[in-house]
């Protein structure tokens, strides 16, 4: 039987492995890589494509963005999906914790990220963050997400930790958004291309984008990019990031435009649901995501020790 392909990475999955004995386990949940399926508590089931017998894609729910589960669930559930999509160089379970580091300084990919509790007390966990830094050659940092993790909030506020950024997660329905102006020169490509990183500037999170696979829309005005953005499909959420204008395009619409390419991959998709990271400071993107009707989720708070502390 053919097995899944690149094209299903990100979408839920039910896959039925059969061994040389001929006992066969069910696994199901998010397809994370070509031999890994990503179970709802987060951890990695691998697999050998080999010994499928069968599996098929499941039907995304139809809910709306943000809604249906309770608010843990679904905080635990959106940050996970935007975790995979930006992977980083070392990942590390600690109980439900995601340890991460990479080269370079994207606050996302070299930070711990709660997805549920440590396996002991958070103090404990906290040490581990403090340790596993150390010895990636990173400062420590955890994002954390609120409410849910208001508890750990407060004990790394008490410690000395000092808060490096407060950011927004935003939602959308996915078919709420208007399909690009046929007007507009529109491109996709399946990577971070030389045109599409123009209009970034230098990127070291190039590496990390790499890892996984995303659509990259641009929009193009008299022969060059002006605007661009990504997107990339995990467990039904169409996760947006690194939406940019080029400064002398901004005001007129562009932002916009990158918005509605990136949905109408999701639509393509058949995702229903999309979510953005956003810096809380952000203030022209919150205008815009505002404008398209996107909605608060929840927040997060990303965390770092300071190096004295560190010493000491």
């Amino acid at each position: 039987m053919t097995p899944p392909s690149a094209v299903d990475i990100g979408r839920r999955v039910s896959i039925r492995i059969v061994a040389a004995d001929g006992s066969s386990r069910d696994l199901v949940g998010m397809l994370t890589d070509l031999i890994t399926v990503r179970g709802r508590d987060g951890s990695g089931m691998p697999f050998d494509p080999a010994a499928i017998s069968h599996w098929r894609l499941i039907p995304e729910r139809a809910a709306r963005a943000g809604m249906g589960a309770p608010l843990s669930v679904r905080v635990r559930e959106l940050e996970a999906a935007a975790a995979a999509t930006w992977p980083a160089e070392v990942s590390v379970m600690y109980g439900d914790w995601l340890l991460r580091a990479s080269s370079g300084i994207t606050q996302r990919a070299n930070s711990a990220l709660p997805l549920g509790k440590p396996p002991g007390a958070i103090e404990q966990g906290i040490a581990r963050v403090i340790e596993f830094s150390g010895a990636e050659g990173i400062t420590p940092a955890i994002q954390v997400p609120l409410p849910t993790c208001a508890e750990l909030d407060q004990v790394v506020g008490s410690l000395g930790w000092a808060v490096r950024s407060e950011n927004h997660v935003l939602v959308h329905d996915t078919r709420s958004l208007e399909l690009p102006d046929p007007g507009l020169v529109i491109r996709h490509d399946g990577e971070p291309t030389d045109d599409w990183q123009s209009v970034q500037g230098p990127d070291e999170a190039a590496s990390i984008m790499r890892r996984y696979p995303a659509d990259y829309a641009s929009v193009w005005v008299d022969g060059r990019a002006v605007g661009a953005g990504r997107i990339a499909i995990a467990d039904g959420w169409g996760i947006i990031s690194r939406v940019f204008v080029s400064e002398e395009h901004r005001g007129r619409g562009m932002g916009a435009a990158v918005m509605r390419a990136l949905a109408a991959t999701a639509q393509g998709a058949r995702i229903e649901r999309l979510a953005l990271q956003v810096n809380a400071d952000n203030a022209a993107a919150l205008r815009l995501y505002a404008r398209l009707g996107f909605r608060r989720h929840h927040r997060y708070r990303h965390w770092v020790l300071a190096e004295q502390e560190i010493a000491d």
